[in-house]
């Protein structure tokens, strides 16, 4: 974006706007090439138009600014209580706080349990059997755009420190692509929603199961002395 500001300003020099780029992408392109991308030659009409753009720009980022400073004020004047539930989600913040209750509108007696929320955002896995075979799990069609959030705050609980969900998502995926393992969290995370609201409690990590590497090896070895003795009756 600076580096657009200073075209739009008249500056072309190569040298000069190179300054403007963050480090990041210096270190990742080295800095010859990243000049060499932002030399050439820039006619004035061309640079109107990009001025135009920019405004635009500018313009709908000021728009999205009121809206959400609209949002905060009717989720404080209307739903506080369901605002701070929410917040104690891992992978939850403001606006997704507010989407949810914008989506849902906050009151989970409209759905009779939580797969029937899962149901409505499409996260449930469709019942596609014939003759005892499963053709498919995918997805359901539902509302694409409370899919998307819970999407997006499964990805980002699954990469808090510390979490069941960061947990539960490294064991899904090491069986299934990452991108079933999301999904599946995402459906976690619509089924925990609606709890948190229905119950008016706050999320509590102590009532899920965490995954105790411990208790898991030691059933492992269990069953390996069970086999071996078995093998040995065997012989």
């Amino acid at each position: 974006m600076r580096v657009i500001e200073q075209i739009v300003q008249g500056e072309t020099d190569p040298d000069v706007l190179v300054e403007s780029i963050h480090g990041r992408i210096l270190n990742a392109h080295t800095k010859k090439k990243v000049k060499e991308s932002l030399t050439g030659f820039i006619p004035e009409h061309q640079r109107f138009m990009l001025e135009l753009s920019l405004q635009e720009y500018q313009f709908l980022i000021n728009q999205s600014n009121q809206c959400l400073s609209r949002m905060e004020q009717l989720c404080r004047e209307h739903y506080p209580k369901e605002m701070q539930l929410l917040l104690t989600i891992p992978g939850i913040e403001q606006i997704a706080a507010m989407m949810i209750l914008a989506e849902t509108g906050a009151d989970m007696k409209a759905f009779e349990n939580s797969g029937k929320l899962s149901g409505w955002t499409g996260l449930r896995p469709r019942n596609d059997e014939s003759a005892g075979k499963y053709k498919s799990t995918a997805t359901t069609n539902g509302n694409r755009f409370l899919r998307t959030i819970l999407v997006q705050i499964a990805w980002a609980a699954s990469r808090t420190k510390g979490t069941y969900f960061k947990e539960k998502f490294n064991r899904l995926a090491m069986r299934k692509s990452r991108k079933k393992a999301l999904i599946a969290i995402a459906r976690k995370m619509g089924v925990l929603i609606w709890n948190v609201l229905y119950y008016e409690q706050q999320y509590n990590p102590q009532k899920l199961i965490v995954y105790d590497p411990g208790k898991v090896q030691a059933k492992i070895s269990y069953h390996q002395k069970e086999w071996d003795r078995l093998q040995g009756l065997l012989k």
